[in-house]
C-alpha cells in the first residue's frame, strides 16, 4: 500500500493509460518511486510529463503544473524526499552530457495525508480527473496526438481498496 495521497501519481497514470490513447510516439509509464535509475526515461526526450503527488504553497487538492526551473528552485518537489535527488540529479547529469528532455513538466497535486495505510483523500480523487485532462491538454499544446478512448479499459487499481473494483463510468 502507498502512503496515502501520494499514490496520485499511479493512480493517474493508470488511469490515463485506461482512458486516453495516443500515438505510437508516447509512453505511459509508472516508474514508482524512482532515484538515480530514472536517466534512461529522461534521456533525449522531447517532452516528459511526470504525475506526482507535490510539496508547494496551496490547499490541500490544488493540482498545478511545474516546469523543470521550479522544481530545481524548490518551488514545488515531488512529496516523498527520496524522489527529489533522482530527478534533480539525473537532470544534472543529463544536462552536463547534452542529453537533457528537452522539456520536462510535473503534473502534480498537493496531498492532504501521506501517512502509510492511508487510503487516497476524496480530495485527490476528484482532482484525478481534473489532472486527466491537464495531461491530455498538455500533449495536445505540443502537437501531439492524445485523445479520449471511445471504450475505455478498466484501471488496474489494485492499491487502491476504496476503488479498485468500481466499474470504468464510476471513475470517470
Amino acid at each position: 500500500m502507498l502512503l496515502g495521497d501520494d499514490g496520485f501519481g499511479p493512480m493517474v497514470v493508470e488511469m490515463f493509460r485506461c482512458y486516453y490513447e495516443c500515438g505510437p510516439n508516447v509512453e505511459v509509464l509508472d516508474l514508482g518511486t524512482p532515484g538515480l535509475d530514472i536517466a534512461p526515461y529522461l534521456y533525449d526526450r522531447d517532452l516528459v510529463i511526470l504525475v506526482d503527488a507535490v510539496h508547494a504553497d496551496a490547499s490541500p487538492g490544488t493540482l498545478g503544473v511545474f516546469c523543470e526551473d521550479e522544481l530545481t528552485h524548490h518551488r514545488a518537489r515531488p512529496h516523498l524526499t527520496g524522489h527529489d535527488p533522482g530527478i534533480q540529479e539525473s537532470l544534472a547529469h543529463l544536462q552536463l552530457a547534452g542529453h537533457a528532455p528537452t522539456e520536462l513538466l510535473v503534473v502534480g497535486m498537493v496531498p492532504e495525508q501521506c501517512e502509510f495505510g492511508e487510503d487516497i483523500s476524496p480530495h485527490i480523487l476528484i482532482g484525478a480527473h481534473a489532472a486527466l485532462e491537464t495531461i491530455a491538454g498538455i500533449l495536445n499544446e505540443h502537437g501531439i496526438d492524445c485523445r479520449s478512448r471511445h471504450s475505455p479499459m478498466q484501471p488496474n487499481l489494485w492499491w487502491l481498496p476504496r476503488v479498485s473494483n468500481l466499474p470504468v463510468s464510476t471513475l470517470q
